[in-house]
């Protein structure tokens, strides 16, 4: 089934206003984001098939979860994680209809998302066994970790994908262009602060780091190697106020050697 076929109308997996916390405002714009989100990038760009074994690594309220109902067919199958408990709760119960979907709490610290979690992100591993899935998701959960923890992430990740395996990131990313417009005060974001001194990460509060974080591309793609992984594709987006039709976010596409 196409994700053209997905439909708008299923109010059962939308979650109340008070659960917005993904940057969606209303219902319709929550449905869009997700929708959207298949249709434009993980479909055409990143090469998502109705039998994919699909890990969205920080699913938050479920918006991809929602659109992927309509698309992913067995053997296809679908696994949600997230450090923020009420989300996975809530996700949890809307879903049990759904055979092929399941979700669960990652209790990992974050001092914005999960100020009381038990593991830092650099400790934790993720729950599934190796070469478990073919496609990962990492959308608007590496501009909230800092950069020992996305390394970490990476390699876990790429233990979790099979070979040629796929991995789909989103950043804000840190190069001689973005930097330019940032430090001429064109960013959305508002990324003012090395974090502890170090420019090759930048942040937006340093009393709250994990609200936003940019990290240096050559790093990122250093990490990416380190971990086993190409980068397929890199596109840039307008966080930092440089033109672009993809969105706020940069959107990183690796494959797993």
């Amino acid at each position: 089934m196409s994700i053209e076929q997905s439909t708008t109308n299923d109010a059962g997996l939308i979650p109340p206003d008070a659960m917005l916390i993904d940057g969606s405002s209303s219902a319709q714009q929550f449905v869009d984001f997700g929708e959207g989100f298949v249709r434009n990038i993980l479909v055409p760009r990143a090469g998502l098939l109705p039998t994919d074994v699909f890990l969205d690594l920080g699913c938050g309220n479920g918006s991809i979860a929602r659109a992927l109902t309509t698309f992913l067919a067995l053997p296809g199958r679908y696994e949600g994680l997230d450090i923020h408990g009420e989300s996975i709760r809530w996700l949890q119960e809307h879903y049990r209809q759904h055979a092929g979907f399941r979700f669960s709490h990652a209790n990992v610290y974050n001092k914005m998302y999960n100020p009381g979690g038990s593991l830092t992100a650099s400790q934790y591993r993720l729950p599934y066994a190796d070469g478990a899935f073919t496609m990962a998701l990492l959308k608007s959960v590496f501009t909230h970790m800092l950069p020992d923890d996305v390394r970490s992430y990476l390699r876990e990740l790429s233990r979790v994908l099979r070979p040629g395996g796929r991995a789909v990131t989103t950043y804000f990313l840190l190069n001689e262009e973005s930097r330019s417009f940032v430090d001429r005060g064109k960013d959305e974001i508002k990324m003012r602060f090395d974090w502890e001194g170090d420019p090759r990460c930048r942040v937006a509060n340093p009393e709250m780091p994990e609200e936003a974080t940019a990290h240096d591309e050559a790093r990122v793609r250093s990490y990416a190697a380190e971990a086993g992984f190409s980068v397929f594709e890199m596109t840039f987006g307008n966080w930092c106020g440089r033109p672009s039709l993809l969105g706020l976010q940069d959107l990183v596409i690796l494959i797993k050697l």
